[in-house]
């Protein structure tokens, strides 16, 4: 993977875990990254020729099994709210120009037999190496 995917997906990590108890472990909801695509190109600013990076993460959070609680513990509005309040700093302190991006909420699946709800959403990043 190259340089500029790996700092990326280093950057969107960083402020997905900077919401509250996006973790998993026995007290929390379970949160996974479920799938990260990516594209890559070379472009050119005059003479300085660059990478930009099309990037959808894929991301699942259902409630903690434990706690018998039906639906996680956070919303989308609150994951989203984070990451769009922090992401100009966290993409500039790491060498990365934010061209565009977007979120989609998924689904909302609902388990038959316990009645958990589980909530899928989008990130979609379009970025350039800073120079």
């Amino acid at each position: 993977m190259s340089q500029l995917i790996s700092n990326v997906r280093k950057t969107i990590k960083t402020l997905i875990n900077s919401t509250k108890n996006l973790k998993t472990s026995r007290d929390s909801d379970i949160f996974e990254e479920i799938a990260f695509n990516f594209s890559k190109q070379s472009i050119n600013f005059g003479t300085n020729q660059r990478y930009q990076a099309n990037i959808t993460v894929q991301y699942l959070i259902s409630p903690n099994p434990t706690n018998g609680s039906t639906a996680p513990s956070l919303t989308y509005d609150e994951i989203i709210t984070v990451f769009d309040e922090q992401k100009g700093k966290t993409f500039r302190d790491n060498d990365l120009v934010l061209i565009g991006y977007s979120y989609e909420q998924g689904d909302i699946v609902t388990d038959p037999t316990t009645g958990s709800v589980s909530l899928a959403f989008t990130i979609n990043i379009i970025v350039i190496e800073k120079q």
